[in-house]
């Protein structure tokens, strides 16, 4: 059922905030006491140890000194159960607790599972299968806090506050809306998404880019998001090179709350969300359930000046607006005179009803003409209704067993609407009635009286995982199976069909033809609408997943205990495309990984990971990463990794049907003269695997006598090879490196004026060429005080690339596009977020910025000596925590935010090299500031 029918009551929200307590109460069967938390962010054990004092829990921790000294945890301030706390503090730690009564807790490495019920889930951390503490790569985790002061509404705006992800291309870059991660800018397909650690397939909608739509989430089910800016393939297999993001979503057993949200910018984009969460927590069964209903409306070009007006020689541009107009131009077939005007082009008059009109009526338009913006009625953000459900559960099988699972369920609509259809070029005959010059003239117009040209994308998808985990003495293990089932039908509406449009300028008949000639719609609603076409593609993604491993410790060495991860994965991927050449291609994988760390000394660590991956249709890949950690002191840490990485051509690649088009191609090796040439595009079945090895070196430091206190800095460098893509028409370099141009054999008359032979056919489906090295230094600092008014923190995030070098076929083509615009996506020198936080009792307000330096404007021929600004983005939030501030029995668990990103509202700056879009696309928003309110309610 499309959403458009789709009505979500407003009582629900009524009965949401008002009448969900009594639930919870009848859900939630602790009978745990809660406390008025207030936990400083910092050294984890300070924070264990606050907890402590301010809960009379008693705790132990099971683990030598050097490996808890540098784990850290984010503050917060809440009324929790201690259990419910302690969860909190010790989230992303590797650690895990046995609570023995209510009193008492012991505190040890997750690897280690507790005997008897009731203990506590280890946490996964990012980037290995190993147990708790600091890896070799360094991991980037931003809590459900930090996402909130974010004020974005959905994970591809998490992505914009990403430093290591230079650009991100808007929603109306893909005509599904998908958006995507990409670290380091080296593709959407090189950064692999996990949903808990697990791998996440393709979506239906982006399987031609072998990427994950993040859209097909629900921010409001996140818990939090960790990012490991560093090739993973040894870990995690295929598509890891530029990184991982983790998104871990709410557990089993989260408290219920309830989410309303309402936003939306100047001119449109206005966003409504309403979202509530259940949970229900036992000794033997937990389980949660998140519901989303998320709506977008459409803004459209023409609320923002530089998609109302395409003529952008106003900034020392080019003009873009097209000649195919509301007003037609019409043109003599020759080149000579119009009849009974001076020149060979004419515009229709303003006001022009098409009837009865002469040539004379023509003479004050001879030689203008109609120039028409048609950015002004394509979207800037698409029209978007989602509703979504996740959600998990936990079961107890034991003392040493537990059976667990996952859902996801989404379903979208969007509509993305372009601009109207334009006929160009046609001729209408002298018999149409309406031509008033008696001899076949050619035209230019769009069809007014018709709506845009749209794509309806209709996407369902579904995602669930059932497993179980255990403990054998020291040693636990874990069985998962993950399905995941992805359609998309992409609809294009009111597309001009140019067969009947010839046939109705052809037509001689009044009722049926074509008026081209009149200032207004060129015919009658009926014979417009049947003008029209629609279309409909339909993609599909289907996997399966089975996966299993078994970690344990292994002997002492100097610095502890060795430890162990073995394991394997069974893997099948399927697709179907109609778009509009069929296509449906399956395959198996099946991966082997193991993961040791070996304790060399009591600060040093060796830490070895290595997987093979066996694939159907594809080279297998064995991969190998070597890690370092090394602590001097308590203070400080050090550590370096090295790896290879892989991706492997995808479905779509391999399988896509070759076609063989006909056109003409100007030949530079032949005085640049225009010949028919037959040109291949689709896929290759004999691509190749990309390659890849990356290495990050870096330090960190956290002041154990200032706790607030945090830097770090690392270096890394990836550098890829055997990329894929499809090259542009560069003749003489496809000649000359892959020889995938083909010519006759020369004439004598070739032979004198050494000319090679004429141009026959050019290959440019996909291949396997070139490489591409980036390298750069990404800086992290936070602080964070309290003082008698207040905590205030504040962090900053940094990204500098040193280099960004690719060798490809690209018209664009320069030895570093570090800080030079490029349509492929720019690579800024700097990207720098820095935040500011400062909250009190029941109070709070926070500002982040984003800065992105000034660089070098281009455009196809290269760079250009003009320059573009610098920019400074200024987002800010406020909250208030309404129970604590009145009465707590009407308020309790309450928190009203406000908020704005892009506060000041800063203009995008004009950029050749955004062509016809008029500007950066993969630096800058045209949305433009937006504002938001937001209600939540947690029982």
């Amino acid at each position: 059922m499309p959403f458009s029918r789709w009505h979500v009551p407003s009582t629900l929200a009524i009965v949401l905030l008002c009448g969900w307590a009594p639930l919870s109460w009848a859900l939630d069967d602790s009978t745990s006491n809660e406390y008025e938390l207030n936990i400083s962010a910092g050294l984890l054990i300070e924070a264990i140890k606050q907890f402590s004092q301010q809960t009379d829990v008693q705790f132990t921790v099971d683990m030598q000194a050097t490996e808890v000294d540098f784990l850290r945890t984010q503050g917060f301030r809440a009324r929790l159960s201690a259990r419910a706390a302690l969860a909190r503090i010790l989230e992303g730690s590797g650690l895990a607790t046995e609570w023995q009564g209510d009193h008492t807790v012991r505190i040890y490495p997750g690897i280690v599972r507790p005997h008897g019920e009731g203990g506590e889930r280890e946490v996964e951390v990012t980037g290995t299968r190993l147990g708790g503490g600091e890896g070799p790569a360094p991991i980037r985790v931003y809590n459900r806090e930090e996402i909130d002061r974010m004020g974005v509404s959905s994970l591809p705006g998490v992505a914009t506050y990403l430093s290591q992800q230079p650009f991100s291309f808007g929603q109306f870059f893909q005509r599904s809306g998908a958006q995507h991660f990409q670290l380091r800018g080296l593709g959407v397909d090189t950064t692999l998404v996990l949903i808990n650690g697990r791998r996440a397939p393709p979506s239906a909608a982006s399987v031609s880019l072998n990427a994950y739509d993040l859209n097909t989430i629900p921010l409001t089910a996140v818990e939090r998001i960790e990012v490991m800016s560093d090739s993973a393939s040894a870990i995690y297999g295929s598509d890891a090179i530029g990184g991982v993001v983790n998104i871990i979503l709410k557990g089993a057993g989260a408290g219920p709350d309830v989410h309303l949200h309402y936003g939306g910018a100047a001119g449109g984009a206005n966003e409504r969300r309403i979202a509530g969460s259940v949970g229900t927590s036992g000794q033997r069964f937990k389980s949660s359930l998140t519901l989303d209903y998320f709506d977008r409306s459409m803004l459209v070009g023409a609320e923002r000046d530089l998609w109302r007006d395409q003529d952008y020689r106003r900034f020392g541009g080019r003009d873009y607006r097209t000649t195919s107009a509301p007003r037609a131009n019409v043109y003599s077939l020759a080149g000579a005179p119009l009849p009974g005007l001076p020149t060979s082009q004419a515009s229709v008059p303003m006001g022009s009803t098409g009837v009865g009109l002469r040539p004379e009526d023509f003479l004050a338009t001879a030689g203008d003409v109609s120039l028409y913006t048609s950015r002004q009625t394509r979207s800037i953000d698409p029209d978007l209704k989602q509703l979504s459900a996740v959600g998990s559960a936990e079961l107890s099988l034991g003392e040493r067993s537990t059976m667990f699972g996952e859902m996801l369920i989404s379903a979208s609509d969007v509509v993305n609407q372009g601009t109207l259809s334009p006929v160009t070029g046609q001729i209408v005959p002298a018999e149409n009635p309406y031509n008033p010059f008696g001899q076949a003239v050619r035209v230019d117009f769009s069809l007014a009286g018709t709506k845009p040209v749209s794509e309806v994308t209709e996407a369902r998808s579904k995602r669930f995982v059932l497993g179980a985990r255990g403990d054998l003495s020291r040693w636990d293990w874990e069985l998962a199976l993950t399905g995941s089932d992805e359609s998309t039908d992409v609809t294009t509406i009111n597309e001009l069909d140019p067969t009947r449009v010839q046939a109705a300028l052809r037509s001689t008949d009044p009722q049926t033809a074509l008026n081209p000639f009149v200032d207004g719609p060129a015919g009658s609603d009926a014979l417009l609408s049947s003008l029209v076409r629609n279309q409909q593609y339909d993609y599909s993604s289907r996997a399966w997943l089975l996966s299993g491993f078994l970690r344990g410790a292994l002997f002492r060495m100097p610095g502890g205990t060795s430890e162990l991860v073995v394991g394997g994965e069974v893997r099948r991927e399927e697709v179907e495309a109609v778009d509009p050449t069929p296509l449906e291609q399956e395959r198996d994988i099946v991966s082997e990984f193991a993961e040791l760390k070996l304790p060399l000394l009591k600060q040093l660590s060796l830490k070895l990971a290595l997987r093979a991956d066996f694939y159907e249709h594809a080279t297998d890949s064995v991969n190998p990463q070597y890690g370092l950690v090394w602590r001097p002191s308590q203070d400080w840490l050090v550590r370096a990794a090295y790896g290879t990485s892989f991706r492997p051509p995808s479905l779509a690649e391999l399988s896509y049907p070759r076609t063989e088009l006909v056109f003409p191609l100007a030949d530079p090796r032949r005085g640049g003269s225009l010949y028919p040439v037959r040109v291949t595009v689709g896929g290759n079945p004999e691509l190749g695997n990309v390659s890849a090895h990356s290495f990050t070196t870096g330090i960190a430091y956290r002041v154990s006598d200032w706790p607030g206190l945090h830097w770090g800095v690392h270096y890394w460098r990836v550098v890829m090879d055997n990329r894929i893509f499809s090259p542009a028409l560069n003749l003489e370099k496809l000649e000359e490196e892959t020889g995938r141009v083909t010519r006759s054999a020369p004439t004598e008359n070739d032979r004198l004026i050494g000319w090679p032979g004429a141009l026959q056919s050019v290959d440019i489906s996909l291949l396997n060429y070139g490489g591409l090295e980036t390298r750069g230094i990404d800086l992290d600092l936070s602080y964070r005080i309290t003082t008698g008014l207040g905590s205030m923190q504040s962090a900053l995030s940094a990204t500098w690339v040193d280099k960004y070098s690719s060798k490809d076929f690209a018209p664009l083509t320069t030895p570093d596009r570090v800080g030079i615009a490029n349509y492929l996506g720019t690579i800024p020198e700097w990207r720098l977020i820095g935040s500011l936080t400062w909250e009190g009792s029941g109070w709070g307000v926070s500002t982040t910025a984003t800065f992105t330096p000034s660089y070098q404007d281009s455009d196809l021929t290269g760079p250009l000596d003009r320059r573009l600004p610098s920019r400074t983005l200024i987002d800010l939030q406020t909250w208030l925590e309404l129970d604590r501030l009145f009465d707590p029995a009407c308020f309790e668990g309450m928190r009203v935010t406000a908020g704005a990103l892009n506060l000041f509202d800063e203009d995008v700056d004009f950029a050749k090299a955004g062509l016809m879009f008029g500007f950066d696309i993969s630096q800058a928003d045209l949305k433009q500031r937006f504002a938001y309110l937001r209600i939540t309610k947690s029982f």
